[in-house]
């Protein structure tokens, strides 16, 4: 998946509130299915959409232990959008950082 089109997904499945509380619930280890649903106080089926689309935008990936379907963070991509993030943090903190001094600056004369 291309880069920029990665991102557009990853903030995608972000605007979700469930989905941000799937992703939470994962931060502790790997769940199944079944207890992600239930911790998160869904049926089954509505969190089985909501991780089909956390995997898509390959946040998290699944694996299968016997019958049970086990779902994981996916690390690299987490990474790649700290990295993102940092990138613009920097850009916006040196702006306003000038937009400071040039307040002060104008603000003094």
């Amino acid at each position: 998946m291309e880069n920029a089109q990665r991102l557009d997904a990853v903030f995608y499945a972000l605007s979700d509130r469930r989905r941000r509380m799937l992703l939470a619930e994962l931060a502790a280890g790997p769940k199944s299915v079944g207890e992600l649903a239930a911790a998160v106080q869904m049926n089954i089926s509505a969190a089985s959409k909501h991780i089909a689309m956390l995997e898509a935008a390959q946040l998290i990936y699944k694996t299968r232990q016997q019958r049970q379907l086990y779902c994981h963070l996916h690390f690299d991509v987490w990474r790649e959008v700290a990295n993102y993030i940092g990138m613009h943090a920097k850009f916006w903190s040196g702006r306003l950082d000038e937009l400071a001094a040039f307040i002060k600056e104008t603000g003094a004369n």
